[in-house]
């Protein structure tokens, strides 16, 4: 169920279109109407923010992009791949993508008629650092933009642990992602893979060829052969039926001679 229209609109609005959804799925999905329902309002920070993947998508994939990017750094210095200027460099492209999206969303508050204020604008620049670095779900939402509450920066987590994007998402941000050893080395995989698969293809290419080309040559001569016999067999046919014909014909000149004889004899 995509509820990502519910958070799109007014704020003002968003109960009357929560429960315009829930009304309208009651009769047809009761559990997806339940779910509904119990969604919550978001904070004025919180649905400037949603605004951003509808108007301003290209900020949204550029921080997610810098905070997968950052998410990477950080394991690859605790792993010893990377160096901290490494780190202090993708942290700097986060924060100047948070600052970025950051001046949107308050852009967004203001052409609302919302008066942005200073606690305001360190949640919304707090819930973008927070969404970008965190769990698969939030950088879901965020992209979505379908967040529903504030979040609060907690690191870049477990330096062993990476929760994956979801495929599209994935492929989206592959072209903004910065190139690391990791990375080159993951890339330099998939084209290895990607160029076995290649090589298999074209030699089952080539295997069905010769199949289809002996199974061709088989056709044709069985074909062949079928018409050699249909031609035998019709030749059969009228040398039988002039053997009945030569048969009937020496049956026909005996009874004559030996009514002949008989006659000889009287």
């Amino acid at each position: 169920m995509d509820t990502a229209l519910l958070y799109q609109g007014p704020l003002g609005d968003f109960v009357a279109r929560r429960t315009a959804l829930v009304r309208e799925l009651r009769g047809t999905d009761p559990e997806a109407a339940d779910a509904v329902r119990k969604l919550r309002k978001p904070a004025v920070s919180v649905w400037a923010i949603d605004q951003l993947a509808v108007g301003n998508s290209a900020l949204i994939t550029a921080l997610l992009a810098a905070g997968a990017d950052a998410r990477d750094a950080q394991r690859n210095v605790a792993a010893g791949t990377e160096s901290r200027d490494d780190l202090v460099q993708a942290t700097g492209r986060l924060r100047d993508s948070v600052e970025a999206a950051a001046r949107a969303a308050v852009d967004a508050l203001t052409q609302a008629g919302h008066a942005p204020g200073g606690e305001t604008d360190r949640r919304i620049r707090t819930t973008l650092q927070a969404a970008a670095t965190g769990g698969a779900s939030d950088r879901q939402s965020l992209w979505t933009g379908t967040l529903d509450h504030d979040l609060d920066v907690a690191g870049f987590g477990d330096a062993g642990e990476a929760e994956e994007d979801v495929p599209e998402l994935a492929t989206i941000l592959a072209p903004l992602r910065r190139q690391t050893p990791s990375t080159a080395h993951g890339q330099a995989q998939a084209r290895q893979a990607s160029s076995r698969e290649l090589v298999a293809q074209r030699e089952a290419e080539r295997d069905v060829a010769k199949h289809d080309e002996a199974a061709e040559a088989a056709r044709a001569f069985a074909t062949a052969a079928r018409h050699q016999a249909d031609r035998l067999a019709e030749e059969a046919g009228v040398a039988a039926e002039k053997a009945m014909v030569a048969e009937q014909a020496a049956e026909n000149a005996e009874a004559a001679a030996r009514a002949a004889h008989a006659k000889l004899d009287r």
